[in-house]
């Protein structure tokens, strides 16, 4: 069911801590909500470690012996996953159409009914 104001008409259910952890790095530049399970702060401080290490920031461990330990570990995740949604965002908005780009996935996978995606379909013989 189409509704006004959406462009994405799906959702992805919380499937578990660790299904759910990175869900909105996957997904979060093409515009789809999702949702992050804060349950586990060592999964959570694992996940961000391999996060900086493959985005090339910098890491500096939050041991279970630091003060507030937990709360430092689920704001310095939720920080990162910002910035990194933030970077792929700005690479979809920048990058041409053409195929395979991530702008053409972005319109793509959209809904039919969408009204963006009619006048993708339109401009998309233009070019």
């Amino acid at each position: 069911m189409y509704m006004k104001n959406t462009i994405h008409t799906f959702h992805i259910p919380v499937m578990g801590t660790a299904f759910s952890i990175d869900t909105p790095i996957k997904v979060a530049r093409y515009g789809i909500h999702s949702v992050i399970s804060l349950v586990d702060d060592t999964l959570i401080e694992q996940m961000r470690k391999f996060y900086c290490e493959k985005e090339h920031e910098p890491y500096t461990p939050i041991t279970k012996y630091d003060e507030d330990f937990r709360a430092r570990r689920i704001t310095a995740y939720l920080d990162l996953v910002n910035r990194i949604v933030q970077r792929q965002f700005q690479k979809v908005k920048h990058s041409p159409f053409e195929p395979g780009s991530e702008i053409t996935k972005y319109f793509e996978m959209i809904d039919d009914v969408n009204p963006l995606k009619t006048k993708y379909k339109k401009n998309a013989g233009d070019v």
